[in-house]
């Protein structure tokens, strides 16, 4: 659904907020007309299917939301207004990097690999997107540079900004896999 907020005071955050309006038409796209059978088929060159490209998707999108992003919110808020303009850390440019549409395939990270999809994983997932959207909102204005440990490893360190990003750049990746898996498996 696209955004109905008021502008962005950050100009990465209003970016982002074009980026995420483009998730769910580009997911009901990506699952319209698919059969349950091929939803859950296993692409031919082998990796996850479209349920556990989705699933996978959630996982990784809840360690945030449901982990240390909350926290660092809180904490940016606490602090006050900022006009701080912010800049990702060096570890959170990386990994943005790493996860950018097109780039070359990684493994995931073991905590994000999946193997069984939720029941109704495509709304689950797109829950999770909405979740993105209400953190920016309530971000919007305060320092995106607090800082967090990864829900991975606490031995990476990520701010509010940095997570951000990643969360949306990693939706849309996923999302060319889940298309490209659709062509493979003759749909």
């Amino acid at each position: 659904m696209p955004s109905a907020a008021p502008e962005q005071r950050s100009p990465m955050l209003a970016q982002l907020m074009t980026e995420l309006d483009r998730i769910e038409p580009r997911t009901r796209v990506a699952v319209s007309g698919l059969p349950e059978s091929k939803f859950r088929e296993m692409p031919p060159e082998g990796g996850w299917s479209i349920a556990q490209t989705f699933e996978h998707l959630c996982v990784a999108n809840l360690s945030y939301l449901d982990g240390p992003l909350p926290a660092a919110i809180e904490k940016a808020r606490a602090r006050g207004r900022s006009d701080k303009t912010w800049r990702p850390s060096l570890t959170g440019g990386w990994l943005t990097n790493l996860l950018i549409e097109g780039a070359k395939p990684v493994s995931a990270p073991k905590p994000y690999r999946v193997a069984e999809p939720r029941p109704n994983v495509v709304d689950a997932f797109l829950v999770t997107v909405e979740r993105v959207r209400a953190a920016i909102a309530q971000v919007d204005g305060y320092d995106l540079g607090v800082g967090f440990a990864s829900p991975v490893t606490p031995l990476i360190r990520l701010n509010i900004g940095d997570a951000l990003r990643i969360l949306v750049v990693h939706s849309h990746r996923h999302l060319a896999q889940i298309e490209r898996t659709r062509r493979a498996v003759g749909m």
